[in-house]
């Protein structure tokens, strides 16, 4: 049987002893031979060496799954919550990231862990085509992270263990629009999106829209990703917000303070501290393994309209946890990640389908794995 392995030409008779053994072989050098070309070569050949060009074709740069799984534990005003108690699996999720062409890439990430409550775009967390025609501007179109700023907002879901604020349990953070990026200085981003508005869930309307400017910067020891964002919550009305998450790095690397503000505000109510969230999280590294942290959120809403669906009027809840990870493997800390952390929460919080409860002790420990399939797949194949 004849068949192509590179550039070669190879004949095979097909025993069922050489299918077995040197057929595989064969056949895994061939995909060696295709994934060093893919992955590792810099040019092409031509007939005339010195019209070698570089490689700008299609190429695969991550594809990796992760997932986190555990015991945790609610309980309310002396109370154990049955459904939310116990071992589970939290989260299971597939990245894929590749280049297209020069400038052009895709990225994606999807739950796996789908029930039948979602569909597939509900569980696409983003599905984006990125155009970069130069090293300071970014074009971006497809389902993406709306571009709202905060520090706990931005961090992955996965990388939060139950002690997350009221806000953030609720926010429609994944939604299909476009958006355009601009380095202003090698420290300094702005980008400016239309998508989907956050709250079209809870208005049963999908013709809804929002528009994001939002600021990340890095100057010294104080980092930024501020944002100021208008959502529609009907046709004719809207929300706005301001976000000013901060990071400062009091030892690089060893400790630093997340501190974020949350301003949200529509007609008939003051513009500034009726209805906002704040979240601060202290995170210390005595070890390159071992990352401690403290937390506490505090979510009010004074306002007396009913703008906001996540954090409603008359609503006041303030949370404290903290917790340790452990990263066992120093050389390669992102494959595996142990986990505990325990919260406390307390106030009022009129949400009937609120997050967080008052008198509410929740417990959470488990691991988190990050596996590279293709680093895994090459490694595999090189071994063979």
């Amino acid at each position: 049987m004849p068949f192509f392995c590179g550039n070669a030409l190879i004949f095979v008779p097909l025993t069922s002893d050489i299918m077995n053994k040197k057929f595989l072989c064969i056949l895994a050098a061939c995909v060696c031979s295709i994934w060093s070309q893919a992955q590792e070569a810099e040019t092409l050949s031509a007939p005339d060496a010195r019209r070698m060009v570089k490689y700008e074709g299609p190429e695969i740069q991550r594809l990796s799954l992760e997932g986190r799984f555990g015991w945790q534990m609610f309980n309310t005003a002396g109370v154990v919550d049955e459904n939310r108690t116990g071992f589970r699996g939290e989260f299971f999720n597939l990245r894929f990231d590749a280049k297209i062409y020069k400038g052009l890439s895709f990225s994606w990430r999807q739950r796996l862990n789908l029930n039948s409550e979602r569909n597939f775009w509900n569980s696409t967390d983003w599905m984006v085509l990125n155009y970069a025609p130069n090293e300071n501007w970014l074009i971006s179109a497809g389902k993406q992270v709306v571009a709202i700023g905060g520090y706990e907002y931005d961090r992955p879901p996965i990388d939060i263990y139950n002690s997350n604020s009221e806000y953030w349990n609720h926010i429609g953070c994944y939604q299909f629009g476009a958006s355009v990026a601009y380095n202003f200085s090698k420290d300094d981003r702005l980008t400016f999106q239309l998508c989907n508005s956050p709250f079209r869930t809870q208005i049963g309307s999908n013709n809804t829209y929002g528009l994001s400017l939002m600021w990340n910067g890095s100057h010294g020891i104080w980092e930024t990703i501020w944002s100021a964002n208008a959502f529609q919550i009907t046709r004719n009305r809207w929300i706005s917000y301001i976000a000013l998450g901060n990071k400062f790095k009091f030892i690089p690397g060893k400790m630093w303070l997340e501190l974020d503000y949350v301003n949200r505000a529509s007609s008939n109510q003051a513009f500034l501290f009726d209805d906002f969230s704040i979240i601060s999280e202290l995170s210390a590294k005595p070890h390159k393994t071992v990352r401690l942290f403290a937390k506490y959120t505090y979510d009010v809403n004074n306002s007396g309209t009913d703008a906001d669906y996540y954090v409603m009027d008359g609503t006041e809840m303030h949370g404290v946890s903290g917790g340790v990870e452990y990263e066992p493997f120093a050389k390669h800390p992102e494959v595996m990640r142990v986990f505990g952390a325990v919260g406390y929460g307390w106030g009022t919080n009129t949400n009937p389908n609120g997050a967080m409860a008052n008198d509410q002790l929740r417990l959470n420990v488990g691991v988190k794995l990050n596996l590279d399939v293709l680093k895994g797949l090459k490694y595999a194949i090189n071994k063979w």
